[in-house]
């Protein structure tokens, strides 16, 4: 995958945004938080370590912080808007999780993110630099902080959360929610905690009746009522550790893309399956795409809705999301790319 997910040029560059703050969640990267804080400092050796609720002042111009608890990210991206808006960014350390948290934080603000990937899956990662990323990569991502661009991307609104990567339902949440549990018993696994999902997710229901609606990008409205194994909305190309069920998506486009298949067997899942990691499933006749600009979509026999965001999973009645086009300024780090 060599595409970039981006369809306009980069508006800012390193010098527009002066004041860094590194947040390294402490989970994230098998415990390479410190190794990762150690590459901070030889790129920048006057950087400071900083906690949630000091000033200004004290954390200076390029700042270190570690996350101690839940919505830590969230809150020191906040705090981080708050002294610096357009000048300032916050690179997150972590997995898509943290990706969210930041973007729940600087939706429709002013201070910008990047991502250096230390989480399990990092699809988010891996839809922003078009490759597989890790651990090496996160480090030679700290120096492309020196000579890095920005541009505004577009986020989706779900409900009353914010969703930088990928919406999805029905069967692939419920493999999501196996897998994480599989996940927390065995977390040398990583990513391939998600075929395991799969595995232990066959006899599940396979597919969710739902009735939904939705604008396509040329302002037509659709209404469709019928049974979907499959049902992804996203700006980002990547989820579940690699899979592609969005494989032309762009993150500024100011449309989301739209995937949703026909009620699938178990073999017709097998099927699609082994298509979805290099994107050919699309050119299949049970996989239905378009380009949208908002959605809503229930259940038809009135039973909640079981879904995720960026791999955190929710429940509601129902779901409605719209794009909301360069919502938040992103960091265009280039990996390899040394200062």
């Amino acid at each position: 995958m060599d595409q970039s997910p981006f369809s306009l040029l980069p508006t800012e560059n390193a010098s527009q945004r002066p004041y860094i703050r590194f947040i390294l969640s402490r989970g994230a990267g098998k415990g390479n938080a410190h190794a990762l804080a150690q590459e901070i400092r030889a790129c920048y050796p006057h950087a400071t370590h900083s906690e949630l609720g000091g000033s200004r002042s004290q954390a200076g111009r390029v700042t270190i912080s570690l996350t101690r608890g839940p919505d830590h990210v969230q809150k020191l991206a906040a705090e981080w808007n708050s002294f610096w808006g357009n000048q300032g960014v916050c690179y997150v350390a972590g997995g898509d999780g943290s990706v969210n948290e930041v973007v729940q934080a600087l939706a429709g603000k002013d201070c910008a993110f990047g991502v250096i990937p230390m989480g399990t899956g990092n699809d988010f990662a891996r839809s922003l630099y078009a490759q597989d990323v890790g651990y090496r990569d996160a480090l030679t991502l700290i120096s492309a902080t020196k000579n890095v661009e920005f541009s505004p991307i577009d986020v989706l609104r779900v409900n009353d959360f914010y969703c930088a990567n990928v919406f999805s339902l029905g069967y692939d949440t419920e493999v999501l929610r196996a897998a994480m549990r599989v996940q927390r018993r065995f977390r040398a696994l990583g990513s391939a905690a998600y075929g395991l999902g799969v595995a232990r997710t066959l006899w599940h229901e396979k597919s969710v009746p739902l009735a939904f609606s939705y604008h396509d990008t040329a302002g037509e409205y659709h209404q469709i009522e019928q049974a979907c194994t499959v049902f992804v909305v996203g700006n980002g190309r990547m989820y579940g550790g690699g899979y592609q069920p969005l494989p032309g998506a762009l993150l500024d486009d100011s449309h989301a893309d739209f995937l949703y298949s026909d009620s699938l067997s178990l073999l017709g899942i097998g099927r699609l399956l082994t298509k979805y990691r290099d994107g050919s499933h699309t050119a299949s006749p049970v996989a239905h795409t378009d380009t949208i600009v908002d959605l809503h979509v229930e259940r038809i026999d009135g039973e909640p809705l079981l879904w995720n965001i960026d791999g955190l999973i929710y429940e509601s009645e129902s779901v409605d999301i719209k794009n909301i086009p360069g919502s938040v300024t992103l960091a265009r780090l280039v990996p390899g790319v040394k200062e």
